[in-house]
């Protein structure tokens, strides 16, 4: 079994750990889908009534932040109003929630569509 110590008396430098910080270029291996940055305004209809708006989105997941806060493991109703207008609905579970300053940030998993609330007459 080789060493992967430097011989002693050597001027090699002694191995690098594996504690690297990685380029940011490099994929995140935890990505399911690519993120595209977003200012989309999204309304969560339940179990709040919030305003918020996506910091990125995905084809499984958006991230937003919201002056509320939601718990990681809720489920969330959501209307997601792209800058062109068109509205889409969609449940997501929130994965994860963490403060910064007043306000909340969290990525939600999308886990399916919904039917839009009907509109009061």
């Amino acid at each position: 079994m080789s060493s992967k110590l430097p011989k002693q008396g050597s001027s090699e430098p002694p191995p690098r750990k594996h504690s690297e910080v990685r380029p940011a270029v490099q994929p995140d291996e935890r990505r399911h889908a690519a993120r595209w940055a977003s200012d989309a305004q999204v309304e969560i209809l339940s179990p709040i009534q919030a305003e918020a708006t996506a910091l990125d989105v995905s084809a499984t997941g958006i991230q937003l932040v919201l002056d509320g806060w939601l718990s990681t493991g809720t489920l969330c109703d959501l209307r997601i109003t792209t800058h062109t207008g068109r509205e889409i609905f969609k449940r997501g579970r929130v994965i994860w929630a963490r403060r910064v300053g007043e306000e909340c940030v969290a990525g939600l998993h999308i886990i399916g569509s919904i039917v839009p609330p009907a509109m009061p007459e």
